[in-house]
């Protein structure tokens, strides 16, 4: 198995490859791996070892605030380590395993969602989800989706007219957060291949360009413990995070002085997260909740743990064009004696009878009042050029690199689309007597009732005009001849799908086309 402490190196060694992945987390092991067993000579260069360690994961640190209209700074300066792992399988060590493919209405141009429109598009992209399926070995996500088929397990008769439909979500058992196990096979097996090398500890601290700037040279590789290397290949990659790649190319500027990338100003903005909503009911105040009519069974929409599938109830293109919002999902869950939405107050039985009897329930509930359950809502965040990652010149790492600043910023569209979705649920709920909603939350509190996910999107977006985007639609830095980038920060849109079954399905994307242009054949 072809694992190279890079610490254990002679000082200067030179690492030469056809192709340097620089970042051995899922996207850069998923390249790896379909590269594997061929004629092209694969490294891989890894900040960290085989375990989370305190120490690499410092390198991370930083300082960030979320600022929004209408609300008080939110400081966050524990995020940027928080959120990611610095380790052989990447943030794949934390992640939960949920899977689901970004929606058509995400890789749409839509008027009312400014900067928004990929590329691809979703029937483009449908090959490469339904490889990335079989990978994580998981249902594929198409037209016969049998989730949604299961007469023991039915969807909400919501009105398609309405535009919110019954979106399914599904787990890999490829995750640290799953079964250990079976991932550590997954992040290590590949490397028996004669052409994978991995080396672990070993930081990319510049990407060198030669003179005229339009091309990668060489890669400066340090350690903690003071040893410097140096990687050469043909083609680079890099995928080491929404965050990390920003860092990288803005202080690789010993030939362009604006980064790499940096034409335009463009690396670093447009940071776009997922985040949920929810607010937990008491004995005085209402919590965020569901309440349904008629439904038999809801379980197809609640997911104790990981034992399947389970949908959330989201906002298609109709419904958002109709509404002028951006995506939206809201996922449910059961309430008890104490949680989110639970009926302690007369009133709220009140309404629950009111609104059961007006849907004709004749099926379930106590007294035929229907079931409450709990929900939070996630919203699309729309692409903001002023949301940011940059370099704090004044902060360095121990390795020299300049720390981060993160400047995560909403926009009053961000709150309009999802008050306007959350309503537009409700609505939905109640005219086809499925039930209602209801949101108690006051938008100056949005920010203090929120929860991030450690999803960093959209900070080297895609676009095929170089003035638009960092990367192009092969994922190659517009302008830099043999440098590509894998990973979320190329969505030019979030979406509110879990990220990771994308970035799988771009990488075997990326596989082939690199296989084409590095002259593989098939």
């Amino acid at each position: 198995m072809a694992f190279i402490d890079a610490r254990t190196l002679p000082d200067a060694s030179r690492i030469e490859a056809d192709l340097v992945i620089i970042g051995g987390g899922l996207a850069g092991i998923t390249l790896a791996r379909e590269l594997a067993g061929g004629p092209l000579k694969v490294a891989i260069l890894e900040s960290g070892g085989r375990e989370i360690d305190e120490e690499i994961q410092g390198l991370y640190a930083g300082t960030a605030v979320v600022k929004a209209p209408d609300n008080p700074d939110k400081p966050f300066d524990d995020y940027p380590v928080q959120s990611r792992a610095r380790v052989l399988g990447g943030s794949g060590m934390i992640w939960g395993g949920k899977c689901v493919p970004l929606d058509p209405a995400d890789f749409t141009a839509r008027a009312w969602a400014p900067h928004s429109g990929w590329p691809v598009t979703r029937p483009q992209l449908q090959p490469f989800y339904d490889r990335a399926c079989d990978l994580l070995e998981i249902p594929r996500f198409d037209a016969d989706n049998k989730i949604l088929k299961d007469p023991a397990r039915p969807p909400l008769a919501l009105d398609p007219q309405d535009g919110f439909f019954s979106a399914p979500r599904v787990f890999t058992r490829y995750s640290g957060g799953a079964d250990k196990t079976a991932f550590d096979r997954f992040r290590t097996d590949f490397a028996d291949a004669p052409n994978i090398t991995v080396y672990l500890h070993a930081n990319v601290t510049q990407v060198r360009l030669g003179k005229d700037g339009d091309k990668v040279e060489a890669l400066d590789v340090a350690c903690l413990n003071g040893k410097r290397h140096t990687a050469v290949g043909r083609t680079y990659v890099l995928a080491v995070g929404g965050i990390e790649n920003v860092r990288l190319l803005l202080a690789s500027n010993g030939v362009r002085p604006e980064g790499i990338g940096n034409r335009h100003d463009l690396v670093g903005r447009f940071f776009q997260g997922h985040v949920t909503y929810s607010l937990d009911g008491d004995a005085e105040t209402e919590g965020t909740a569901v309440h349904v009519s008629r439904q038999p069974s809801m379980s197809l929409y609640l997911n104790p743990g990981r034992t399947g599938a389970h949908c959330v109830v989201a906002a298609g293109l109709s419904a958002q064009a109709r509404m002028g919002t951006g995506n939206f999902t809201a996922t449910l869950y059961a309430v008890t004696a104490t949680g989110a939405g639970t009926p302690t107050e007369a009133e709220t039985r009140a309404v629950r009878q009111v609104a059961a009897r007006v849907d004709g329930n004749r099926q379930v509930g106590d007294g035929g009042d229907g079931q409450l359950l709990g929900f939070f809502a996630m919203s699309e965040h729309f692409p903001n050029p002023d949301s940011r990652v940059t370099l704090d010149p004044s902060a360095k790492d121990p390795l020299g690199m300049p720390r981060i600043h993160l400047e995560w910023r909403y926009a009053k569209a961000d709150w309009d689309s999802l008050e306007r979705s959350a309503a537009g649920f409700g609505d939905a709920l109640g005219a086809s007597g499925q039930g209602r909603a209801c949101w108690p939350v006051q938008r100056g509190k949005l920010l203090e009732i929120s929860s991030a996910s450690r999803h960093h999107m959209g900070t080297t977006r895609m676009s095929a005009d170089p003035t638009k985007g960092v990367v192009d639609p092969d994922l190659k830095v517009h302008e830099t001849a043999n440098l590509y980038v894998a990973g979320s920060s190329v969505f030019p849109t979030s979406g509110i799908a879990n990220p990771t079954l994308t970035i799988l399905a771009l990488v075997m994307r990326l596989a082939d086309h690199l296989k084409r242009d590095m002259g593989v054949r098939s």
